[in-house]
């Protein structure tokens, strides 16, 4: 592989929390919402061509809300490891600045919390993921048998640190997130998830992208740094045919990753497919020798040694562990930092091991079966062992007993346990008041790595040696002038009719080629019906730069004007132009009596629709359908998903859910029945009488009646 073929990135998905000066907490929905709204008015950005709420911003990295309703930031691909920790870095940045905004538009108290956290600790069994991707050229299956030793012994320094997410006690590890890994091999991300991910999807042509599961997010630079760098370096080794692997194949990884990510001495020993035991500093050691001995190939980068020496620096002082790197990677931080809170707390943790069996044991004889799916299991689990009589735990007490200690040392450390969940959810939150940012403002950690600085600039600016210098050049450029539509792999600039190819990660200049007309007598086409239909093609082809010049083509020409105001709003709805969207909107309501009654149900959907963005109360508007819905002719084909898909994020879930269930009743009768599972149309009273059909704010707004033997004569309007 060329050197050339060295490229990553990291993907990290952020929790979100948020209270009201009234200390209610904010929905989850609302909090994303309000982020994401936040980047929109303040970052500089280009729409994400994928569905949804994504953009893609001036620094080349892709911000949108994953599945889960989380934001999460792919950064930029970057040529080497100080360019990756510093836009990792000016993602966290590029958050907390959000999540500052929000607060500074609120009621004052206020609070927006966004953490780079890898597991949830009140027993909903969540996990928030850091993916690393690497570009190679062999087949996947090359690599795998080559670099899974590595996933597995790597996590001593790149382990987050924390608490065990499925203990009933205090099981301290070294990462957390490996609890929710359950086999080697996986083509899932979101459950069954495995140590190696077969993942196929390039976003570039000549490579393959590995897609990496099993790593967290981390605050240390040293540890973000190594992350990237060694497996990068163990990647280019194992693309190149050097099967750097082949010498210390496990015999079980998974049962290796248990005994790795319990053992903070990192001196257990782990089994080898020949029969022999390896630490897995030793393992690690291996990989680097096979690195420094082959520095000078082709396929290693100029910075290898550079790696190499960071590399080998922390592996001895990991044989020193965990008091060693108690001020440089984050597990051994929150071991030293927790220790301590133990001891001021009167816990020994020393002797966590028995107290934490006890509490398995304890668990298992009061908890009943099947306990209430809606309760927080860790905090009433805690609950009811305090409210448990001694003799109904007998199990647990002769265990304590044999190693001198008492009841009430269980009873002290499920008291204290949510402390320190508290403590491990705050290490990680983003902005000052995070633990580990506290720490590292008190210059106590010595983790920082040269070369990795100037992050404000990493913010605004793409990082050099790939195509994402182009990408955030170009976005920088023309976001403000031009209509732009975005992927991994191109930019479609539909004012200039044109698309820039960013199909070689390794492009260094812009190379733009025209635009593939749909066809050119679109515009001349004398049928405005024929026009419309061309606008549909492109809206679904997603040029709407194309798609609105025909339709205001058609409202030039008084078309059937209610239809085409609405198809209007959605096409600019897709564009992220709310303002201009309202004003179609409210143009089609203005010329109702010349509509339909099925157009009638569209506009005032898309009435619903902006008043749920807006937060205000819609059940009157949704009343109102209810009544348009009684009369014929009422309901006809309709595709709105994609515009719905594309605000998914900003409505929130239930009632995205609710409104994909109401577009599906305007566009088909058999589905109307399932509109009554959801509480916004059953609870709507239908409006009945002289206020049927009158908008919310025009109580005299005239309605005539449709007489339905016209309609094949009168619209003509097509399913958009």
């Amino acid at each position: 592989m060329p050197v050339a073929g060295l490229l990553f990135g990291v993907e990290t998905e952020y929790a979100v929390a948020g209270l009201r000066p009234s200390g209610e907490a904010m929905g989850r929905e609302e909090i994303v919402r309000s982020l994401m709204d936040a980047a929109r008015q303040r970052l500089v950005w280009a729409p994400d061509s994928h569905p949804g709420a994504g953009m893609f911003l001036q620094n080349a990295s892709r911000l949108y809300v994953d599945c889960g309703l989380h934001p999460e930031l792919a950064s930029a691909e970057c040529a080497n490891p100080w360019d990756a920790v510093r836009h990792i870095e000016a993602g966290h940045r590029i958050l907390a600045e959000l999540a500052s905004s929000v607060e500074a538009d609120s009621a004052p108290g206020t609070e927006v919390l966004c953490f780079r956290t890898n597991v949830d600790l009140s027993g909903t069994r969540a996990t928030w993921a850091c993916h690393e991707n690497y570009l190679h050229s062999r087949p996947q299956s090359q690599l795998q048998s080559q670099m899974i030793p590595h996933l597995v012994t790597r996590v001593i320094y790149t382990g987050a640190g924390g608490f065990h997410p499925f203990s009933q006690g205090l099981e301290f590890t070294l990462s957390p997130r490996m609890a929710h890994f359950e086999c080697v091999v996986t083509e899932n991300s979101t459950r069954d998830r495995g140590l190696w991910h077969t993942k196929s999807e390039p976003l570039c042509d000549g490579y393959k992208r590995l897609h990496v599961l099993c790593g967290e997010s981390q605050c240390s630079e040293t540890a973000t740094f190594l992350k990237i760098g060694a497996t990068a370096l163990v990647t280019a080794m194992s693309d190149a045919g050097l099967k750097p692997g082949s010498a210390v194949q496990l015999a079980d990884p998974l049962e290796a990753l248990r005994i790795v990510t319990g053992d903070p001495t990192c001196r257990k020993k782990l089994r080898m497919t020949g029969g022999e035991e390896r630490t897995a500093i030793g393992i690690q050691r291996h990989y680097l020798e096979m690195a420094e001995a082959h520095a000078g190939h082709a396929c290693m980068p100029a910075w290898t040694s550079d790696v190499c020496r960071r590399w080998r620096s922390v592996l001895d002082l990991l044989e020193g562990a965990p008091d060693s790197v108690s001020q440089t990677l984050d597990w051994g931080i929150k071991w030293a930092l927790y220790k301590n809170h133990a001891r001021n707390l009167g816990i020994r943790w020393d002797v966590l091991p028995i107290l934490n069996q006890a509490a398995a044991l304890l668990a298992t004889q009061v908890l009943p079966d099947t306990p209430d799916a809606s309760e927080s299991l860790p905090i009433v689990r805690s609950a009811r062992r305090s409210a448990r009589s001694p003799d109904e735990s007998s199990g647990a007490e002769p265990l304590l007993h044999s190693h001198g200690l008492e009841r009430s040392d269980l009873d002290n450390l499920l008291a204290r346990r949510q402390e320190f969940f508290a403590l491990e959810t705050r290490f990680g939150q983003l902005g000052p008041r995070g633990i580990f940012h506290t720490l590292d403002a008190a210059a106590v950690l010595s983790h920082r790595i040269p070369g990795v600085d100037n992050i404000d600039h990493a913010v605004t600016n793409p990082p050099a040696g790939s195509r994402a210098s182009i990408r955030g050049q170009v976005i920088r450029r023309l976001a403000s002038v031009s209509h732009l539509q975005c992927t991994w792999e191109e930019i479609v600039d539909y004012r200039e009719r044109r698309v820039l190819d960013l199909s070689d990660p390794f492009a260094q200049e812009e190379s733009w080629r025209p635009l593939a007309e749909i066809d050119s007598d679109d515009v001349t086409e004398p049928n405005p019906h024929a026009r419309r239909e061309a606008a549909l093609s492109r809206y679904l082809q997603r040029d709407f730069t194309g798609a609105e010049e025909l339709l205001r083509g058609c409202v030039a020409e008084e078309f059937e004007l209610p239809s085409t105001f609405c198809h209007l709003t959605r096409v600019l709805l897709m564009m992220n132009r709310d303002g201009e969207a309202r004003e179609e909107t409210n143009h089609a309501w203005e010329h109702r009596e010349h509509a339909p009654p099925y157009v009638v149900a569209r506009t005032l959907f898309l009435q619903c629709l902006f008043a749920i963005l807006d937060g205000a109360e819609f059940s009157a508007v949704v009343g109102q359908i209810k009544s348009v819905l009684r009369r014929s002719a009422a309901q006809s084909e309709w595709t709105v998903r994609p515009m719905l898909d594309h605000l998914q994020a900003r409505l929130g879930e239930p009632n995205y859910s609710f409104l994909r269930a109401l577009a599906d009743a305007l566009s088909n009768p058999s589905a109307a029945p399932r509109l009554n599972d959801f509480p916004q149309w059953v609870d709507a009273p239908a409006v009945t009488g002289a206020d049927a059909l009158r908008p919310s704010d025009d109580p005299d707004g005239p309605f005539q009646t449709w007489d339905d033997s016209d309609r094949n004569d009168l619209d003509g309007d097509i399913p958009f």
